[in-house]
């Protein structure tokens, strides 16, 4: 090991130990005490290589992914122990556990609460080490003259960088999308790196903290609703094992949803959606239009419940996004 690799991680580990709180934090978890984290991070002493696979589990996960690269640096030969393994498929228990809830929660409360119980798993065996990843929903919108032009993201869970709540984070997508792609096929799909792709479109947030991707379409009875979209801050993330993993909470999923949600697949036909800096102006606008949506029936004497004016809404929103194509991406280049 050379001395250059030793002294990256230490590094990286003296910066993280510079609050004392954080320090005090770490040697409890650890079963340290103060002094001896402060050696190894000066290079005074080594660690057990026990420790240091610890330590990357107990660091703050905004810190994590620093240290565990740096890890990986110097002690190339850690990795099994640096990288937790991702399990091999959904535990039975967390099958149970969908099922009760499924089998005992009303019809309103059921997408919004099953589809998070699904969503806070799949991170929490795809990302175990907490590198950062994103996960949300993709799912069709209803059909326009027969056809189903683009999905929309419907509800998301998060781990730092990313928020843990994504349900703001809603946005369109359309053919030159991961999602779009993966619905239009009907097949899982991956991507390694977002930012060298050029054959399958992706963007699935517009912090543009993703680097790869994996997105797996729902099906059910030979129908599609739309798909899983997972992303992370990894390069290379989404290995055979982990887009298996996917496939199969996609598989979960459909529990969370209503046989209305399912098309036939020949109605598949997305069109270009642009990006999401450029639908911002759009989707802001949703709670006004369904206020003047509401607001129009009322005066014309129409009964319209929220949910058809948000369906209304979005519709609209929709239509626009399409309308307007390619034409602002297109400016930009």
């Amino acid at each position: 090991m050379s001395t250059q690799q030793n002294s990256n991680w230490q590094a990286v580990l003296q910066k993280i130990i510079q609050p004392t709180r954080e320090r005090q934090r770490l040697a409890s978890a650890l079963g340290v005490n103060t002094i001896t984290l402060t050696r190894w991070a000066r290079a005074d002493s080594r660690p057990q290589r026990s420790y240091l696979a610890l330590l990357v589990k107990v660091v703050q996960p905004q810190q994590r992914a620093e240290l565990l690269n740096a890890l990986l640096a110097a002690y190339p030969d850690m990795q099994d122990k640096l990288l937790e393994e991702t399990a091999e498929s959904i535990p039975s228990s967390f099958f149970r556990h969908v099922l009760q809830e499924r089998a005992s929660i009303n019809e309103i409360l059921r997408r919004h609460h099953l589809s998070t119980m699904i969503m806070n798993e799949v991170l929490h065996l795809l990302d175990p080490n907490l590198l950062g990843m994103a996960v949300t929903a993709a799912l069709c919108m209803p059909p326009v003259n027969g056809k189903i032009l683009s999905l929309r993201e419907q509800g998301g869970r998060g781990t730092a960088p990313w928020t843990a709540d994504l349900e703001h984070k809603a946005i369109f997508l359309g053919l030159n999308s991961l999602a779009g792609h993966v619905v239009q096929s009907g097949r899982a799909d991956s991507i390694i790196d977002v930012r060298e792709e050029h054959y399958i479109p992706a963007f699935a947030y517009p912090e543009h903290l993703e680097v790869s991707a994996a997105a797996a379409p729902i099906w059910l009875e030979g129908k599609i609703a739309g798909c899983l979209l997972a992303a992370s801050t990894q390069r290379a993330h989404f290995t055979q094992n982990r887009i298996d993993l996917l496939s199969n909470f996609a598989n979960l999923y459909t529990l969370a949803l209503s046989p209305g949600d399912f098309y036939e697949h020949r109605l598949v036909q997305l069109r270009y959606i642009p990006q999401p800096p450029h639908q911002d102006a759009y989707l802001s606008s949703f709670r006004q239009r369904v206020t003047r949506l509401m607001a129009e029936a009322g005066r014309l004497g129409k009964a319209l419940s929220s949910a058809e004016a948000e369906l209304c809404a979005w519709q609209e929103i929709e239509e626009q996004l399409i309308r307007i194509g390619p034409e602002l991406d297109d400016a930009e280049l």
